[in-house]
């Protein structure tokens, strides 16, 4: 055996690395995060929920399956333990209720500053009674502008003038896991039912 052949031999492995090449590494994490983005936006609903800027995520999702398959295998090990407990922390305190209470929180708010408009527009027109359209809004979380639709709905007198209404809040896409809808009524009731329909005053009060 030559000299050449003995110090190869010899020569320690990389302490960090695998066997895995960088391109095949590269290659397989693409193929991974590719297939778990293809499920988490199924139907389009991660897209809908959040914004372009959040697909930072699948990359650093993309960097950890790079890390994983390049390092050897202690490593890997490691690298479990270590993202394991905080992935189930993060799924744990963050499930459907919990991606949907700013939405939900934010539709309420909007309800309740389109009857606070609606009754400064009667109290400066108070012979013309309610607006005939919804008046604009500015929310602290406007997003809920996107999951939710709102829908007027006037009771006139005989001569035409709004005496009472309905704001319905209703989601833009249930199939998204948004079940929640709400009803503002003038007087400042909200009511609220997760069947698939606009709520009623019938429906759960919403405590203030």
């Amino acid at each position: 055996m030559s000299d050449m052949e003995t110090n190869a031999a010899q020569k320690p492995k990389n302490w960090f690395r695998s066997d895995v090449s960088w391109t095949k590494a590269v290659a397989w994490s693409a193929l991974v995060t590719s297939i778990l983005f293809a499920l988490a936006n199924w139907h389009g609903c991660w897209l809908f929920r959040q914004e372009f800027r959040d697909l930072v995520v699948f990359l650093y999702l993309f960097g950890w399956l790079v890390l994983f398959l390049a390092a050897r295998t202690k490593w890997r090990i490691l690298l479990l333990v270590v993202t394991i407990p905080a992935v189930i922390l993060h799924f744990g305190l963050n499930g459907i209720p919990e991606m949907n209470a700013s939405a939900e929180s934010g539709a309420v708010e909007a309800l309740r500053q389109m009857q606070s408009n609606l009754h400064a527009y009667r109290d400066e027109h108070h012979q013309q009674g309610y607006a005939d359209a919804l008046p604009p809004v500015k929310l602290s979380y406007p997003r809920a502008l996107k999951y939710y639709r709102f829908d007027y709905v006037p009771s006139r007198s005989a001569d035409g003038r709004i005496l009472n209404y309905l704001i319905q809040a209703t989601p833009t896409r249930r199939d998204c896991d948004f079940y929640r809808s709400f009803t503002i009524r003038d007087d400042g009731r909200v009511f609220w039912t997760v069947e698939p329909r606009a709520a009623t005053p019938s429906d759960e009060f919403l405590p203030e």
